[in-house]
């Protein structure tokens, strides 16, 4: 996906490999993790929160010019990458936002060092096995029609994505798949630790979902509320998984009324 010309681009060389992040805006600090199928660098949703915020958006370990870490096999490893990029960044009272799987990379963080967090947003987040259903595994099925899984109108999925796949894309989207594979196999996109490191985590959360979410079920919202001490649910009707992609200057919107909120 393009990147807008208002960002920066800047190659941070941190001890595990190089990380690339994009930034733009002004104001108090936002991070913004991605998703599973992609690093989708500087967007619309990322040009809508940099009108209200500093923002800066990472490329994780193993996504686009960011190296993969062969050493990883949780995203708790991806998550200490990340702190260091904060350290090395000079975060301080940063919000987080987690955005699907970055979501539970984000969660982890937040689980383990909460200090200079002053909020974190959980949009979509896997790390949570839900009860009563499964979360959609991208593994067992076609990569295209799993990103279109995460829409929740077919019209935005085409808008974006068009009627074929380039082959750039799809190399792009196997080499996300096999990061995916690495480091949140058995079990599949969820934690059985990261449920009991939340009940003590102390920064006040936001936790946002689509009601129409076909990759990681709503109830999955209810269950990241119940365990954060200090944490609300803002629920998207009719939203899909990348509300990012598919509502962003909503979800902005949203994001921006949370992180304003003492």
């Amino acid at each position: 996906m393009a990147v807008a010309t208002e960002a920066e681009q800047q190659v941070i060389d941190l001890a595990t490999g190089p990380v690339r992040v994009f930034r733009g805006g002004a104001g108090a600090q936002v991070l913004v993790l991605h998703h599973d199928f992609e690093a989708t660098g500087w967007g619309a949703f990322h040009e809508q929160l940099a009108r209200s915020f500093s923002v800066i958006t990472s490329e994780m370990p193993g996504y686009g010019e960011s190296a993969r870490l062969d050493w990883a096999r949780h995203p708790r490893d991806l998550a200490g990458v990340l702190l260091a990029l904060v350290r090395r960044l000079g975060l301080r009272e940063y919000s987080l936002v987690g955005l699907g799987f970055g979501g539970w990379v984000a969660a982890e963080m937040a689980a383990f060092a909460p200090a200079d967090m002053a909020r974190l947003v959980l949009v979509g987040a896997a790390g949570i096995k839900p009860e009563s259903s499964d979360i959609l595994d991208q593994v067992m099925m076609d990569h295209r029609e799993y990103v279109r899984s995460g829409f929740a109108e077919a019209a935005a999925f085409e808008a974006l994505f068009g009627e074929r796949t380039p082959a750039e894309q799809k190399t792009r989207w196997e080499a996300a798949r096999e990061t995916i594979a690495r480091i949140s196999w058995k079990p599949y996109m969820y934690s059985y630790e990261l449920p009991e490191l939340l009940r003590e985590m102390p920064v006040p959360t936001t936790v946002i979902w689509g009601t129409e979410d076909r990759v990681v079920p709503p109830e999955c919202a209810t269950r990241y509320a119940n365990l954060i001490p200090n944490a609300a649910i803002r629920l998207v009707a009719g939203g899909g998984h990348w509300l990012d992609l598919e509502r962003p200057a909503e979800l902005a919107g949203i994001i921006a009324a949370s992180i304003a909120t003492e």
